[in-house]
């Protein structure tokens, strides 16, 4: 396996216990300095294929008030660079979250550009499928990278607390998106995106990102997941 760098996620001396289990971990340097380069060239060559993000299930809509980025889908010769790494970084996830090996069923992949204003409201990963028997989402990842100099500022992950509601105290300490680096926590956690400032309003400026599912296989004796809202 490839042994990417990881940034601690260790809390502080003076953290609460209840900070000693933070829900994510961030691994760096996750694409070599070729591929970061080329999902970068790739991303800027199809801006026109790019479409306004949806949310939901089965029956995914685009509503302005919950999410605003931009999408695509296809992320051409980079999609099974992707892959492979993460597969090969899956062994560390299941450590790091103290988590049993399971059979991979897929590996879902969105290209997403934030610009001025974008966000993403409070959400979770896990989702009704049209394919009941096709896996369950246990872990998502965010890769991020952009281009330098740096246009943007802000659009931090958010996790929450979990049974914190709507309390503003209710969630963990914001993640700055690390370059070239690569976010991963469960898919049933809650979070968001924090709007994203791009002065330039300009698409190369944007806050790139790679959203990342990790599905489990399902047993046929296994019931499908309770139905849940978002995506």
């Amino acid at each position: 396996m490839d042994q990417s760098p990881v940034q601690s996620t260790l809390p502080a001396a003076d953290a609460t216990p209840d900070d000693a289990l933070l829900p994510y971990r961030i691994y760096g340097d996750f694409l070599s300095r070729e591929h970061h380069a080329a999902l970068l060239a790739w991303a800027l060559d199809n801006q026109s294929r790019f479409a306004p993000s949806a949310v939901g299930g089965v029956a995914k809509s685009v509503q302005p008030t919950v999410r605003q980025s931009l999408f695509l889908r296809d992320l051409g010769p980079l999609e099974a660079v992707l892959r492979q790494r993460i597969t090969e970084q899956l062994p560390q996830v299941f450590a790091d979250f103290s988590t049993r090996p399971f059979t991979l069923q897929g590996i879902e992949l969105e290209l997403v550009a934030h610009n001025d204003g974008a966000f993403y409201r409070r959400h979770i990963d896990t989702v009704t499928t049209d394919r009941p028997g096709y896996g369950d989402r246990i872990f998502s990842g965010v890769y991020y990278f952009w281009r330098e100099p740096k246009g943007f500022s802000e659009g931090q992950l958010r996790l929450y607390r979990l049974g914190s509601g709507s309390r503003e105290d209710g969630h963990f300490p914001d993640i700055p998106p690390p370059q070239n680096g690569l976010v991963a926590f469960r898919s049933w956690w809650p979070h968001e995106v924090r709007p994203v400032r791009c002065p330039s309003g300009q698409f190369a400026d944007s806050r790139f990102a790679v959203n990342c599912w990790v599905y489990r296989a399902r047993q046929a004796k296994d019931e499908p997941p309770a139905p849940r809202a978002e995506a």
